[in-house]
This record gives structure tokens, sequence and C-alpha cells, in this order.
């Protein structure tokens, strides 16, 4: 989540759904990291919990979601 509080914070939000949190979520999805087999547990536990605070924060980009 604190990535997203970092991104609210560059840009001022307009109307939720508005395009300012459209590009703002755009932007974090399109840097979520990717799955490897060579992930090791901690790796697996980090990237689903980025997963999970991208879900929250942008409930409509969660098509972005690798």
């Amino acid at each position: 989540m604190t990535a997203a509080l970092i991104l609210t914070a560059c840009a001022p939000l307009t109307a939720p759904g508005g395009a300012t949190e459209d590009a703002l979520c755009r932007a974090w999805g399109e840097s979520l990291p990717t799955r490897s087999h060579a992930d090791t547990p901690e790796t697996i536990a980090g990237i689903g919990a980025a997963y999970a605070d991208f879900a929250a924060a942008c409930p409509a980009h969660t098509d972005l979601i690798p």
C-alpha cells in the first residue's frame, strides 16, 4: 500500500476513478513484478503482497496483475 500512497502524493487526484487516478493505477500496474520459477519463498510472498496492495488500491485495474 506504500506505493499507492507515494503515487497519490505525486499528483492531485481527481474524483475517484478520474483520469489522474486511472493514470497512476495504470503506471503502477504496468510496473508490477512478474513471477519466475527461480523465485524464493520470500520473493513469492513479496510479489503476492504487491499484487494484493495493487488490487486493494486499484480494483478497476486488476486486469494489469501479471
